[in-house]
């Protein structure tokens, strides 16, 4: 049942919802969220934690008016959407209704006057960059960085989850610690940074910081070339860390909720992604992510999160070769559901972006997928996982030229990802197709040690080196690839080729011949009595 009694606010992570002015705030600012949808967050809010059935919030919501339950289901998408990194706040109880699963303060001044906000898992707030002293240019390009990527991690965690960059701009040239700026702004992650430039380089140093413990998560430094475009220069820095940063987020919420003990819904969900990323999609690491996918599912059929690391984790192992061959059509199918059911509820939910785009390739539907892959890099420019998937597609419509850009566009913003090996094998099988083997060998020495796990790797080094004449490392390598995949016919070029031969260009087959009779004859020497 539906509390009866009225507050002047309620106060959530960093929202606060006042329902006299009908208003729900996030660090101060205005969010649009319909009429329904208000109703039904200031519903949940009043019954403080307890359910609240399905039937008592469409007659709460829709008074007088018949409507079809889906109604309900959009109206909860559309507070997802808004909630951002606090979707997992509104709890599905299967069958029965919602909860509300936060803290909530019943007066929000109180909280913002002195009392520490919760914190969503996911929250971060963007310091301001600090450049050179005197240094024009470099503070332009600090300010460019800074705004750039507020913008872009505020895509991929959900619109909720950064804090709004005037509340950032507040601690400018401040010696204030990360635990009270998480206090003040709400959030678990401080991310601070500094950009050093000369003539030729610009040399960035960044820090993620744990605000609860004020301790470094995670820390990088590097150099990048200053050329002369100086727009161009700030994307590839924004590139490399938002992708970073989302990545260490994600782990260090996976080791939390593991630690924690009997994780919920969202907790599964992260400890999910986190082991998806460490295992780098591994044939021992994708049966212990969809467990805690699947788990994550049962607890919470609407967990969005769940739903489309699910689907992704699917589209990714029958691609790399993970799905047993009676399995391929039905884990095809289940990431397909799952990254539609995503995307029609949050249409640029990047997880299931990234999904649906391999799906779409698995699929044979290669200028789709490009088109799904690009509208990925619209929301988070170059993206490297996005970057990749053009750059397959190309290599399969036959197009090695095309593709050895998108790859190295890849790279460019991923030199250190965990995914790093899934656009150098791209990069590496473009090379060979355009015949420049000495530059492949280097580019799949980087796949096998990054990620010896995948066994074709092994497979493409081995032909790589054969073709460079290169045969006495070509023939250990094949060694090594037979000691993997000891069936002949899985160790064909074939199997490199996750979709239906039939829709593949002839143009990437001619280019790939080459590599086959690499293959071939290296069978020869490695089985010849």
């Amino acid at each position: 049942m539906i509390a009866d009694e009225t507050e002047d606010a309620f106060a959530f992570g960093r929202f606060e919802l006042r329902p006299t002015e009908r208003v729900l705030l996030a660090d101060g600012a205005p969010q649009d969220l319909g009429a329904r949808a208000f109703d039904l967050l200031s519903a949940l809010l009043r019954a403080k934690g307890e359910l609240v059935t399905k039937d008592a919030l469409m007659r709460e919501v829709w008074a007088g008016i018949v409507v079809e339950e889906n109604n309900l289901h959009a109206q909860i998408g559309a507070i997802r959407r808004v909630l951002g990194a606090e979707r997992g706040a509104i709890i599905t109880v299967a069958g029965r209704g919602y909860r509300f699963g936060l803290p909530i303060s019943g007066k929000a001044r109180v909280a913002r006057g002195g009392t520490a906000k919760a914190q969503a898992r996911l929250s971060l707030a963007v310091l301001p960059f600090r450049a050179t002293p005197g240094d024009e240019d470099a503070d332009s390009m600090a300010e460019g960085v800074t705004e750039n990527l507020t913008t872009d991690l505020s895509r991929a965690l959900g619109g909720g989850a950064v804090a709004s960059r005037a509340g950032a701009q507040a601690y400018r040239g401040r010696a204030v610690s990360g635990r009270q700026i998480g206090r003040d702004l709400g959030v678990r992650y401080v991310l601070e940074g500094s950009l050093a430039a000369n003539a030729h380089r610009v040399r960035v140093n960044v820090q993620l910081i744990d605000a609860a413990a004020d301790m470094h998560v995670w820390a990088d430094r590097f150099d990048q070339d200053r050329g002369s475009d100086g727009l161009m220069v700030q994307d590839i820095i924004v590139g490399r860390l938002a992708r970073q940063v989302v990545l260490r987020m994600v782990l260090a919420e996976a080791r939390r909720a593991g630690a924690a003990g009997a994780p919920d819904a969202v907790g599964l969900a992260l400890q999910g992604h986190g082991t998806a990323i460490m295992s780098r999609m591994s044939p021992e690491g994708v049966p212990v992510a969809r467990e805690m996918f699947r788990r994550a599912l049962a607890l919470d059929p609407d967990n969005i999160e769940a739903a489309a690391g699910l689907g992704a984790l699917e589209a990714y192992a029958l691609v790399n070769g993970y799905t047993p061959a009676a399995e391929r059509a039905v884990r095809l199918a289940e990431a397909d559901i799952l990254s539609r059911r995503v995307l029609a509820s949050e249409p640029e939910h990047l997880g299931a972006l990234r999904a649906r785009a391999v799906v779409l390739r698995a699929q044979g539907w290669f200028h789709d997928a490009m088109m799904t892959a690009k509208a990925i890099l619209a929301l988070c420019p170059r993206d490297p996982p996005a970057c990749r998937e053009v750059g397959l597609n190309y290599l399969y419509l036959g197009d090695p030229v095309e593709a050895l850009h998108w790859f190295g566009e890849a790279e460019a913003s991923g030199p250190s990802d965990p995914a790093r090996w899934s656009w150098m094998q791209g990069l590496g099988r473009a090379l060979l197709h355009l015949r420049r083997d000495a530059e492949a060998v280097a580019a799949l020495r980087v796949v096998v040690e990054s990620n010896a796990d995948w066994s074709f790797g092994h497979g493409l080094l081995a032909a790589a080196l054969a073709l460079n004449g290169q045969w006495d490392g070509a023939e250990a390598r094949f060694a090594e690839f037979v000691r993997r995949v000891p069936d002949a016919q899985a160790r064909m070029p074939v199997r490199l080729i996750a979709v239906d031969p039939s829709r593949v260009a002839a143009a990437y087959f001619q280019h790939d011949a080459r590599i086959g009779d690499a293959f071939a004859d290296l069978e020869g020497r490695y089985f010849m009595p």
